[in-house]
């Protein structure tokens, strides 16, 4: 029986050879790294729209970034597919002492506890005193924004830094829009997009409390913002009639029908 992951790596040491394909010898792990988080990106689209095929075809995406990621770095260090798994299985083990060690964890917050444990003793091997560190994770600059403003504020909770009831949260939300109207009416730019900012992180607090992943919300907005588009484009088409002479009445009733008919 063939063993399609050795295929895979095998196929990627040739692309790279001597001899391979110029477009994947010219590539640096940094090029890579960001082809590997647009297919994350594709693949949390295809989950989302539920899309068996997709997410095989992603997840093979995925997994061939992540190999051809480490077929670069082995060509200057000394490290392996092999090297790779073992280093990530020895972590996974590692940090569920509950399941493969005798310790107990019954509940996620439990389990949670733990893992948050073991990566302090983890800092501190590295010489690194987490105490001394901040209760916000540290994450890339490349984070999606919404994401890391849902995690700053979890993070904060968890300190106690949080509203002890949603009211608090919308009070918040509305005194954040209101400093962005009063903004707008200065016209300073400046401050514009600063109470812009100060507003969408009001926004995300209110998802957070309600336990939905702003940027997941946004996602399939654009999803459906992108579908009902396509068919108001579709109608006037159909209409030989011009969006851009049309108006905004005859634009609107296009785009009630186009929500109806995808409701």
């Amino acid at each position: 029986m063939p063993n399609h992951f050795e295929e895979l790596l095998a196929t990627i040491s040739t692309l790279r050879a001597p001899g391979g394909c110029p477009w994947d010898q010219k590539q640096t792990i940094h090029d890579a790294a960001r082809y590997l988080m647009d297919e994350a990106a594709e693949l949390v689209d295809a989950t989302g729209a539920e899309d068996t095929p997709g997410t095989r075809e992603e997840l093979a995406d995925l997994l061939f970034m992540t190999c051809f990621c480490t077929e670069i770095l082995g060509e200057s260090e000394q490290v392996t597919m092999q090297d790779i798994a073992r280093e990530g299985n020895a972590k996974l083990i590692r940090r569920h002492p509950h399941v493969f060690g005798d310790t107990e964890a019954r509940t996620t917050g439990e389990s949670q506890e733990q893992w948050n444990a073991i990566k302090r003793e983890e800092k501190r091997a590295k010489g690194i005193d987490p105490d001394k560190e901040s209760a916000l994770k540290d994450m890339p600059s490349s984070t999606a924004p919404l994401h890391q403003a849902y995690t700053y504020q979890d993070d904060a909770a968890d300190c106690g830094f949080d509203w002890p009831e949603i009211e608090g949260v919308w009070a918040k939300f509305n005194e954040e829009l209101t400093e962005f109207k009063d903004a707008i009416e200065d016209g300073d730019p400046k401050a514009i997009q600063h109470e812009l900012g100060d507003l969408l992180f009001s926004i995300v607090n209110l998802a957070r409390w309600h336990k939905i992943q702003p940027d997941i919300a946004l996602r399939k907005a654009n999803t459906r913002f992108r579908s009902r588009f396509h068919l108001v484009e579709e109608d006037f088409k159909t209409r030989g009639a011009d969006m851009k002479e049309a108006g905004i009445e005859a634009l609107e009733a296009s785009w009630q029908e186009a929500k109806r008919r995808l409701s």
